[in-house]
């Protein structure tokens, strides 16, 4: 075994040590000899150093043991968290009972969600006119932001997460910075009445809006001017998406109608009739959806071979407060499937990543999954909340929902 080389400095405490020791144990004879061959002379206090350095190793050495149990116990807990497991985001997980969070904080109804494209941050908006963030994965309330002077009605991130933008039945858009202390950095004027949903366009530095005016409003965000202008519904329109590679538009109104837009051009495309009340809500279909889809569509007309079409966003699905959910094919503007089951108004649909499923929500207090090709509903979640369920959110990182209420309460909802 090689030797320990100490420099002199640390000879010398060592040798201090060792006669303080001597000495405190009442070696007298040692002492003696001990001094003399190493040439010492005890001063007061150095005689301890040895002594103060081991308490020290000793405390540090209990102090890692304690850091390394709690390492151990955060990584057994990761490990039975959404964050730790490498799940999948095309997974066909779906909600199940009991929710794992259940967020309170608003003091009026919760109107629109939204999940950060990247962080474990989920953000919600209220007819309390204000906008507040969450951790989704610790269940934690993070921050409020204030500044609209009316319900908030609807939120979007940008693609990045950088940006935060809002809208409000005060008429107005705000666009909030979250890199920073989350302050608005621009507010857009332009619609004449409440503006009820907001959304960025992919890999754009562009937002749509839709209003009660019955306009849809196309605006650049570098100036924070109205670029172009849809207009064609005869009512509110409740609700405005935007397709995989922002060319097409999809919208829903109070008219009972959707429409198809084209973005570059501002014409409308397609009318999609077929409810009986009005439009809530509408989602573009992920490309996952086309195989099941085109099914239905084979199944349909028996004469025809399958054609499975080979782009996102070719069908829409929409909900309605005639209690029913509609699949559509947007090329032709014609209806494929029609889900019925809800006992109240559908207050939003969202198709499941993975493709299979349609997730909506309702005044009944339910959630339910439908499966898209049996056009059945294999789950129900009752009593998901205590009152109307006014707002769905899907994690864009792995198997999980959130939902939003009228009782005012945030619920994340884990999938298995």
């Amino acid at each position: 075994m090689e030797k320990i080389k100490l420099n002199t400095k640390q000879r010398r405490e060592l040798h201090l040590s060792l006669l303080g020791f001597f000495k405190d144990h009442n070696f007298n004879q040692t002492i003696s000899k001990f001094q003399k061959e190493a040439n010492l002379i005890d001063q007061d206090g150095t005689s301890k150093i040895l002594e103060r350095k081991w308490n020290s190793v000793l405390r540090l050495q209990r102090k890692i043991l304690e850091l390394e149990n709690k390492v151990k116990k955060l990584e057994e807990d990761l490990s039975q968290t959404s964050l730790g497991k490498q799940r999948e985001t095309k997974s066909d997980a779906t909600p199940v009972s009991p929710s794992r969070f259940t967020l309170e904080g608003h003091q009026e109804a919760i109107v629109s969600i939204k999940y950060h494209p990247k962080l474990t941050l989920i953000g919600t908006v209220s007819e309390d006119g204000t906008i507040k963030i969450w951790d989704y994965e610790m269940g934690e309330y993070k921050r409020t932001l204030r500044g609209h002077k009316g319900v908030v009605q609807a939120l979007d991130w940008s693609e990045d997460g950088s940006i935060l933008v809002t809208s409000s039945a005060d008429l107005s858009i705000k666009l909030w910075d979250t890199n920073g202390d989350w302050n608005c950095l621009k507010t857009l004027i332009g619609h004449e009445e409440n503006v009820s949903s907001v959304v960025f366009l992919p890999k754009s530095l562009q937002i749509v809006s839709s209003s009660r005016d019955k306009t849809i409003k196309l605006w650049e965000l570098s100036t924070g001017f109205c670029i172009k202008t849809f207009v064609g519904h005869d009512d509110w329109v409740r609700k405005v998406i935007v397709n995989f590679d922002g060319s097409v538009l999809a919208s829903c109104s109070s008219d009972q109608t959707a429409r198809i837009w084209n973005i570059s051009t501002g014409k409308c495309l397609k009318v999609l009739k077929g409810h009986e009340h009005v439009i809530e809500s509408l989602d573009f279909s992920p490309l996952e959806a086309n195989e099941y889809i085109s099914k239905i569509e084979s199944n349909q007309n028996e004469k025809s071979e399958k054609v499975v079409k080979k782009e996102p966003s070719s069908y829409l699905v929409t909900g309605s407060r005639d209690k029913t959910i509609k699949l559509w094919d947007i090329s032709t503007g014609q209806c494929i499937q029609t889900f019925i089951g809800h006992d109240n108004w559908v207050r939003q649909v969202l198709f499941h990543p993975c493709g299979k499923f349609i997730i909506s929500c309702s005044d009944d207090r339910t959630i339910r999954i439908w499966e898209i090709e049996t056009g059945r509903c294999i789950r129900i979640l009752y009593e998901a909340h205590e009152h109307f369920i006014q707002t769905l959110s899907f994690n864009p990182r792995f198997p999980q929902l959130a939902s939003g209420s009228v009782d005012c309460m945030l619920k994340i909802w884990d999938c298995r």
